[in-house]
């Protein structure tokens, strides 16, 4: 059994936008997790993934993880 905690005991109402993209019905109340899970589904089944490095703009391959951004060098004076 998992522990409860504020992300699973906290729960939000779903509207309109949030029903088209998670399958929930409107009205219902669904905890952050459920949402988080069912948004992450809805992104792998629609292609939707990031396949560029937010930094430089290069094309990702399949298994890279994007890393912090190099420091800028400094111009000596």
């Amino acid at each position: 059994m998992s522990k409860r905690n504020a992300l699973t005991e906290q729960s939000i109402i779903i509207d309109d936008v949030l029903s088209m993209l998670t399958g929930h019905p409107r009205g219902t109340m669904v905890s952050f997790t459920e949402i988080t899970k069912s948004l992450h589904d809805y992104i792998k089944m629609n292609g939707l993934r990031q396949r560029f490095c937010p930094h430089c703009n290069a094309p990702l391959s399949g298994g890279v993880s994007v890393s912090e951004p190099a420091a800028p060098e400094v111009p000596a004076i």
